[in-house]
């Protein structure tokens, strides 16, 4: 390639980057699902680690209590993303609503499908990670397609106005109605 190929194409790569607010925002969002994720993995070895020390009984009041917990957050953040009108935040609350089902449920699994308690959470644990950091690859994917896509002033000079539509007369119904008034 010749020199002037390659200023040309870096500075094509420079225009395409994200400018620093953007990219902070959206490196925000992602923070905050990759740390639900650490949260999320932190809570499943709890529940382990207690599976271990604890009375069966205890622990699965204690299941019913975290259960609880992400009940009552998940209903205050739909109820908190109806206000606002905010998808985001109704999505954690779904997240939330669905941990505490699996967190009600986890007894029940292991006993029905007899399944070791300790394996069982470390797959869930595995699985709300990678979730988790699929959202992420999401978010950035789609936060630089926002970006870029206002770059662009295509759809603005694409964009034209509805022509103005006409109806247009019969001569027939000018014909019936001249037929009409002679009779």
């Amino acid at each position: 390639m010749t020199k002037e190929l390659m200023t040309k194409e870096k500075g094509k790569t420079k225009n395409k980057k994200l400018p620093k607010e953007i990219s902070q925002e959206i490196l925000k969002k992602i923070f905050r699902n990759l740390l639900r994720a650490v949260g999320i993995m932190f809570y499943f070895m709890i529940l382990n680690l207690a599976y271990f020390t604890m009375q069966q009984e205890r622990l699965l009041g204690d299941i019913e209590v975290f259960a609880g917990a992400f009940l009552v957050v998940g209903i205050v953040l739909l109820e908190r993303a109806y206000k606002k009108d905010e998808g985001s935040i109704a999505v954690t609350g779904m997240e939330c609503l669905f941990l505490s089902l699996h967190s009600l449920s986890i007894m029940h699994v292991i006993t029905l499908f007899k399944y070791d308690f300790q394996f069982y959470l470390l797959t869930s644990s595995y699985v709300f990670s990678i979730y988790y950091v699929f959202k992420a690859i999401i978010l950035y994917t789609k936060g630089r397609k926002d970006y870029l896509n206002s770059l662009s002033d295509i759809s603005e000079i694409v964009k034209k106005e509805e022509p103005i539509k006409k109806e247009a007369k019969k001569r027939n119904d000018e014909n019936e109605e001249e037929k009409e008034v002679e009779k």
